[in-house]
């Protein structure tokens, strides 16, 4: 990944949670952002990623991306989330499977009691809860931090991390955020 964005002119730094993520009984408890907030402010853009981390009570345990963003935003109040997998976005059903199934271009937390029972896991061995995990935790952090979008797209497809990073409308994905107030009265 790294080496995809360099190669694309993305000045990214990959950051390692295991090397300085504590848990305590599987939730952060810990996570000192010195060093985000300075590549941030040196115009790099951070690379985070789920990761195997130290815990005070299970000896170590999985801390999610989505996890890590929860812990990092109200320190760092980003204006936008990019998580990128292999579909692109979230789905009324299994893309891979079903080839009926439609993308949601958008949802709000509002959505989400609606949108749960379609949720689903992953195709892949994935202890952090799927998309259904993933889109929930968007959800509450779009919903606790006012102007924060999140945009999940695949990372197969061509330019969409580029496009998404830029905040594009056309980036393709679903978007997650908190609409603001005067918008839901519009």
């Amino acid at each position: 990944m790294v080496a995809a964005f360099l190669a694309a002119g993305v000045p990214v730094r990959s950051v390692q949670p295991s090397a300085g993520v504590l848990c305590h009984h599987g939730v952060i408890a810990a996570w000192p952002s010195q060093q985000l907030e300075l590549a941030l402010a040196r115009g790099l853009a951070p690379l985070v990623f789920g990761d195997a981390v130290l815990d005070s009570v299970r000896g170590g345990t999985i801390a999610s991306t989505e996890e890590l963003f929860v812990w990092l935003a109200p320190r760092l109040r980003p204006a936008r989330i990019v998580l990128a997998g292999t579909v692109d976005g979230v789905y009324s059903g299994d893309p891979l499977q079903d080839p009926a199934a439609e993308r949601w271009p958008q949802i709000t937390p509002d959505d989400l009691v609606r949108l749960r029972a379609s949720l689903g896991g992953s195709h892949g061995v994935d202890v952090t809860g799927g998309m259904a995990s993933k889109v929930t935790e968007m959800c509450q952090l779009a919903a606790s931090q006012p102007g924060l979008e999140v945009r999940l797209v695949s990372g197969l497809r061509p330019d969409a991390i580029h496009r998404a990073l830029l905040g594009a409308q056309d980036a393709g994905g679903t978007r997650i955020f908190q609409p603001s107030p005067t918008s839901q009265s519009a």
